[in-house]
């Protein structure tokens, strides 16, 4: 973990990210906290979900193809400067009055991460060598568990202290900071643009849908990279019907309150910080292809169990366990493409597998919702786990033998093919 924090560059991106996150969590919980008090509708707060996907949906494919042609740090820079500007139109907020601007900000600023998120996650190769990928995407999800446990109680108080606008000057605080951090990287500012011409791409949409085209492509004709993004895919479904019914059943289920979802919530972060962890410390010897098909089978078992009993205290002790090897599947995930898509590609594949998880998750979404109404929600958890199982099951017998980044010559003849 520490050989990987020695990479400055990569801990400037990591520690901007840290930031911006806390951020985003504290914003998130208030915005959801406002927009209910604001209207007493379970179909607004649809909306603000609605607002969430719908970006990534549109613009990721595009978005991954112009990732592949700028300068990953400006991308990242630009964007961030831009979301910071966009939250702040939450202090024009009164009341009920102009309730159509927090889904506008939410909107917007998923746009500018359907940008952002490809940027991030392809210049990572260029920051640190790759044998400590793993543990580089470790220490990224143990951002992401930090978050989910400082960041709600922050966006919490201040909400609850000075409204709704303290929280949107935080958070536009944090993406500023986060700007600055990434502004000082050296390293990884342009992709390897070598076997293909960027000059004249950037003058013809025909050339933007040729190069989204050709990012499919290679989807499609490398085994390896189709296979992490369909079980990828189907793993993000499954995650996705599970999220509209976990509240539910903690209030129907479980009958427990507002507590108790967040301790559950606490528990899972504090999970997922160990998982972390224990990647950033050990990761390096782990093959990315068993963390994550394994690790969604592991996670989906420990969930079922968790959804088939009403004993609260080994509730929280399993949400914290399934954390863990749950750490594993998003390392395993993210090591697997960025050792295997080639770096002139890699924005266009996330940004493609970006736009497929958020047309997915709109589906499993609305889908869960409606099938807990007929056949409860305990059967739809149930599915749910069992489709992540599914996935990780597939990946076992998709991913056994030639998945390992030692043989990244092999995406990268492909990746030439194609172009």
């Amino acid at each position: 973990m520490l050989a990987t924090l020695r990479h400055r560059d990569f801990t400037l991106v990591w520690a901007a990210g840290l930031i911006s996150m806390v951020g985003d969590r504290a914003m998130l919980i208030a915005l959801e906290y406002f927009v209910y008090v604001q209207t007493g509708s379970t179909l607004a707060m649809a909306g603000v979900f609605t607002a969430f996907y719908l970006p990534m949906l549109l613009f990721g494919s595009v978005a991954g193809v112009l990732v592949d042609r700028w300068s990953r740090k400006r991308v990242m820079v630009v964007t961030n400067i831009a979301q910071g500007v966009t939250i702040l139109a939450l202090l024009f907020v009164h009341g009920g009055s102009r309730s159509w601007i927090p889904y506008a900000v939410v909107f917007v600023t998923m746009s500018m991460a359907a940008f952002f998120g490809p940027a991030e996650a392809a210049i990572i190769p260029n920051l640190v060598e790759e044998e400590h990928l793993v543990s580089a995407n470790g220490l990224n999800s143990l951002i992401d568990n930090f978050a989910r446990l400082a960041g709600p109680p922050i966006g919490g108080v201040l909400i609850a202290w000075m409204g709704i606008g303290s929280v949107a000057l935080a958070d536009s605080a944090t993406f500023v900071a986060a700007a600055a951090l990434i502004a000082m990287v050296r390293g990884g500012l342009r992709p390897d643009t070598s076997g293909r011409s960027v000059a004249g791409a950037t003058s013809s949409w025909v050339s933007t849908w040729r190069e989204w085209r050709d990012g499919l492509a290679l989807v499609g004709t490398n085994r390896v990279i189709g296979a992490v993004v369909l079980v990828a895919v189907i793993t993000s479904f499954g995650g996705t019907m599970i999220d509209p019914m976990f509240a539910p059943w903690v209030r129907s289920i479980v009958h427990g309150n507002a507590a108790v979802l967040g301790s559950l919530s606490t528990a899972g972060a504090l999970g997922g910080m160990l998982g972390g962890v224990l990647l950033g410390q050990f990761g390096r010897g782990l093959k990315p292809s068993q963390l994550f098909a394994t690790g969604n089978i592991v996670t989906s078992a420990l969930l079922a169990v968790m959804y088939s009993i009403t004993f609260l205290p080994l509730i929280v002790g399993l949400c914290f366990v399934k954390s863990v090897p749950l750490v594993g599947t998003g390392a395993g995930l993210q090591t697997l493409l960025q050792s295997r898509v080639p770096d002139s590609y890699r924005g266009r594949v996330y940004g493609a597998l970006g736009t497929s998880n958020a047309l997915v998750g709109l589906v499993g979404v609305w889908l869960a919702g409606m099938l807990a109404e007929v056949v409860g929600i305990v059967q739809v958890l149930h599915l749910a786990c069992a489709i992540m199982a599914l996935a990780g099951i597939l990946g076992l017998f998709l991913l056994a033998g030639g998945s390992e980044p030692s043989e990244c010559g092999e995406a990268e003849s492909v990746g030439e093919t194609v172009a």
